[in-house]
């Protein structure tokens, strides 16, 4: 008998879990994935929606900041309503969901978003999540979880009290900074099934 031949592991899933400035749409914005282009690699599949990975629109249209930030503030605030969960969890799920890990790049109140989805512990237990400006009262159950906080971002410092990793950034402006990603690229390194 001949000798099984290990097939490859399944790659890791690598997806934005933020608010929605635009309830319609989940389309990632030009600074979203101009990011995910940059962790692009072997291993590695990525998710080209944010939140809640289904929406009537596609694509990405800009939305004023004041307008972005109420929105925002509801889905944080709502979020904490059972209905939330129920109306949500079957999209993040399926987009989630797999044989490998995934890793979550929770934005500003994407934390807070995560924690409520009340998510089945098998998949919390495959999600690895990179939380960056995070505005949460409590950290999800995952398998692993670092948060970066900016030095200028008064948003997260008010609005998360957990450990964090500090970084110069501000609320709006991680995804543009070099550090951010560094960061990032070394913790879907360090995540089971990432490419090396």
């Amino acid at each position: 008998m001949g000798a099984s031949v290990p097939s490859d592991p399944a790659p890791v899933r690598i997806a934005f879990l933020t608010g929605r400035s635009d309830p319609a749409r989940c389309g990632l914005s030009a600074q979203q994935q101009a990011f995910l282009d940059a962790l692009a690699g072997p291993g590695r599949a990525m998710v080209d929606r944010n939140f809640p990975y289904v929406t009537p629109r596609a694509g990405h249209v800009p939305v004023a900041l004041p307008l972005a930030a109420f929105r925002n503030a509801h889905d944080y605030l709502g979020s904490r309503r059972a209905v939330f969960a129920r109306h949500h969890r079957t999209s993040v799920v399926e987009a989630l969901d797999g044989p490998g890990g995934t890793v979550v790049l929770a934005g500003s109140c994407g934390l807070e978003l995560l924690a409520n989805l009340q998510l089945p512990v098998e998949l919390r237990a495959r999600l690895h999540v990179f939380a960056y400006g995070p505005v949460a009262r409590r950290a999800p159950e995952v398998a692993r979880l670092l948060c970066v906080q900016g030095r200028t971002d008064w948003i997260s410092r008010s609005g998360w009290r957990g450990p964090v990793q500090r970084v110069d950034a501000g609320h709006m402006d991680y995804l543009r900074q070099p550090e951010v990603l560094r960061l990032c690229e070394a913790f879907i390194r360090a995540t089971p099934c990432a490419s090396t």
